[in-house]
């Protein structure tokens, strides 16, 4: 894909007792007549990030905006009460394994806007991601400003190079 706009986040409304993958995904949408899993990336429950999609096709997880869209889809997001009720019961080694994914996407595509499903236009009534992505992405925005330059040695070895060397 070029042109990349969007990094979209969803849940797969599962409950917390379902660990599923791209494998499951990609016989449920199978099941629906698609050509293949709709998401690029799956997060397992214990962090595990399987590919899905290859991220040179357009993937089908939003709707009339899959266009320039990678789509990653975190394993959960629903209630283990009644399967349906949308709930941030997302792990922490999932929340590391997004952070990490979500980075590395944004230094590839910098102008990429981040989103949650439920972000996009005729999508906004959906559960999806099941968390509050617009703090989250805030929150991640806001750490990358914060992250100390990297320092190589000491700072008149790197600011006061003689031209002449």
């Amino acid at each position: 894909m070029k042109n990349i706009r969007y990094i979209t986040i969803h849940a797969a409304a599962t409950t917390p007792s379902m660990d599923i993958g791209v494998k499951e995904i990609r016989e449920w949408h199978l099941a629906r007549g698609w050509r293949d899993v709709g998401y690029h990336f799956v997060i397992r429950r214990d962090g595990t990030l399987e590919k899905g999609r290859p991220l040179d096709e357009m993937g089908a997880h939003v709707g009339g905006h899959n266009s320039g869209n990678i789509g990653i889809c975190m394993a959960g997001g629903v209630t283990e009460a009644d399967g349906r009720t949308p709930e941030n019961n997302f792990t922490a080694a999932q929340w590391q394994t997004l952070r990490e994914l979500v980075y590395q996407l944004h230094t590839m595509h910098p102008k990429a806007v981040i989103m949650g499903h439920n972000g996009f236009p005729e999508h906004e009534s959906r559960g999806c991601p099941c968390f509050d992505w617009r703090k989250w992405r805030k929150e991640f925005l806001e750490s990358l400003e914060e992250q100390e330059p990297v320092f190589h040695g000491h700072w008149i070895e790197e600011v006061d190079v003689d031209p002449y060397d």
